[in-house]
């Protein structure tokens, strides 16, 4: 029975993934703002504006995927706890709206207050989220909150890795320049 459900789950999400273009298209933006908030590094370190600009594509790519992988951990704990038929397409474009924060993450960028704008901005999308799920399933808060924290915590961890990995190189190379 479970394994029909999370079949049927997937079969419908990837048939109305492309229905769900209002909530792509922001959660694309928000990763597009993600990654326009280390372009000053990449500047910083004389790359070319075809490099930058490679640099924020793929970076806002991945993202947005994580993001949108986290929103479908969401939807697949929804849809086993409350035993609802849970329409990807509706519920796509309602999580780009809970997301809708990260498109000041480009914020970031500023020196001195950019870890409290990000905490920010984060604790935002959390709420938004959980607050969505309240509303558009009628579940109380005790239980909404254990239902989204593990796609938060999965977005969390793939964009701190994306963060270490690829923008954590660019300010070093930038920290190297100052010293050197």
């Amino acid at each position: 029975m479970l394994e029909q459900r999370l079949e049927q789950l997937v079969e419908n999400t990837v048939v109305s993934l492309p229905e769900a273009h209002t909530g792509l298209v922001l959660v694309v933006l928000v990763g597009f703002s993600f990654s326009l908030s280390h372009v000053f590094s990449l500047l910083a370190n004389r790359l070319k504006p075809r490099q930058i600009l490679l640099h924020v594509l793929l970076d806002s790519l991945v993202l947005a995927a994580a993001l949108l992988i986290a929103s479908f951990i969401n939807m697949v704990l929804i849809a086993l706890h409350t035993q609802l038929l849970v329409e990807p397409k509706q519920f796509f474009n309602a999580i780009g709206g809970a997301l809708a924060p990260g498109l000041f993450y480009v914020l970031v960028a500023a020196p001195y207050v950019s870890d409290l704008i990000a905490i920010a901005i984060w604790v935002l999308i959390h709420l938004n989220v959980i607050t969505l799920v309240h509303l558009r399933f009628g579940l109380p808060y005790a239980e909404v909150v254990p239902l989204v924290t593990p796609g938060y915590v999965v977005a969390l961890v793939l964009i701190a890795l994306l963060f270490r990995s690829s923008w954590r190189r660019s300010y070093d190379r930038l920290a190297s320049e100052f010293r050197a």
